[in-house]
């Protein structure tokens, strides 16, 4: 195969990230192969695209209590479900012509989608002529992420897998969600502690808000830092809250805060345990790196499932109140429950889930 096209879409970070991740591996498997990343909202009109994308951040950070009204009415047949199919038919409408004309163009030979954002309806259009996949980004599914249409899907878990089974789709391999080929090749804590220029001996606790920096990032970063433990703050691409953190821990030694950072493998590396939301790429990536999680704030739907799935496994424990993250990290040390927790994290992980999903690809496409 010489050309693959990933496809996802701008709502949120996670997506972006999974295709960017699965187009690292293609062309890290085929050097001379061209990896088409293309943002699905890039092909409907940009009104559409800023109510979508925007609508999405707006209800993450300030109505979660509507996206939760939004999943859970669409995860089941009913009459907000038949609307919203409506509302996505007229999407699928508008973009996928487009979409396979460009594809078309560039001569892709085969798609991977990250998002279901016309996923299903564009591996219809295509029955018979070039394989399209879908690869999960988080733990548990939505039904609009299960599909027969799909040649293959590549489930975030052996949960995710057993959803597909349950309704009778088996073409599909429980692989995780894909990661960036350095979460294969993790730095040991000593050796991120020191190139990111952290103490060698203090207990460190990341306090994470995902891509978009949402969360009480500064609440648990305050319960932390009073307890005394050196917290790592990184608000993403949260730049109000960034500043504000900025101010407030001023004057205090152990709270670094950051912003977006390109090098995340070392900050989980070099942390003791992690204050987060179960975002499904960022959790992933935590799993690699064997970090205990206290999980907080979860968006209804599919973070409250990724959380249900994360302590289900002994990786993570649900942080309710966030001026509590001290006490959570105290219980967690000294009882030795992070030691295992860190042992059911690697247990779980997937670091070469994007290379496995190529090699998947990459072979069943030669048949096509």
């Amino acid at each position: 195969m010489k050309t693959l096209a990933l496809i996802y879409a701008s709502e949120g970070t996670g997506h972006k990230s999974a295709a960017f991740a699965l187009r690292e591996a293609f062309l890290a498997a085929n050097p001379e192969g061209n990896a088409l990343c293309l943002d699905i909202l890039d092909f409907v009109p940009p009104f559409m695209k800023g109510l979508l994308s925007g609508g999405y951040d707006v209800m993450a950070r300030s109505a979660p209590w509507l996206w939760s009204r939004f999943y859970w009415g669409s995860d089941k047949r009913g009459g907000q479900a038949t609307a919203f199919e409506w509302v996505h038919g007229q999407f699928c409408r508008a973009c996928l012509p487009k979409l396979r004309r460009h594809l078309a163009s560039k001569g892709a030979e085969a798609a991977i989608f990250t998002h279901y954002f016309g996923a299903a309806e564009f591996a219809a259009m295509n029955r018979g002529r070039a394989p399209v996949y879908y690869a999960d980004t988080d733990f548990e599914t939505h039904r609009f992420q299960r599909s027969r249409e799909f040649t293959m899907s590549f489930a975030g878990s052996a949960r995710a897998a057993r959803q597909r089974y349950a309704e009778g789709i088996t073409n599909v391999m429980a692989t995780g969600v894909p990661v960036a080929a350095k979460y294969a090749h993790m730095p040991t804590k000593a050796e991120a502690r020191a190139r990111l220029g952290l103490p060698a001996r203090e207990k460190i606790v990341l306090v994470s808000g995902g891509g978009i920096g949402a969360g009480p990032v500064q609440k648990a970063a305050e319960s932390l830092a009073a307890a005394g433990y050196y917290v790592l703050a990184v608000c993403g691409g949260n730049e109000k809250l960034r500043a504000s953190m900025k101010a407030f821990f001023m004057y205090k030694e152990n709270v670094r805060v950051e912003g977006f950072v390109p090098d995340m493998e070392n900050y989980y590396a070099a942390a003791d345990a992690a204050v987060m939301k179960p975002g499904g790429l960022s959790a992933s990536e935590a799993l690699c790196a064997g970090l205990p999680m206290l999980l907080t704030d979860p968006i209804p739907g599919q973070e409250e499932l990724n959380l249900s799935y994360l302590a289900a496994n002994g990786a993570a424990r649900p942080l309710v109140i966030p001026q509590r993250a001290a006490e959570a990290a105290a219980e967690i040390f000294e009882s030795g429950e992070a030691s295992k927790m860190r042992e059911c994290a690697l247990s779980i992980a997937h670091p070469r889930a994007a290379a496995e999903i190529i090699d998947i690809v990459t072979q069943d496409a030669g048949a096509w």
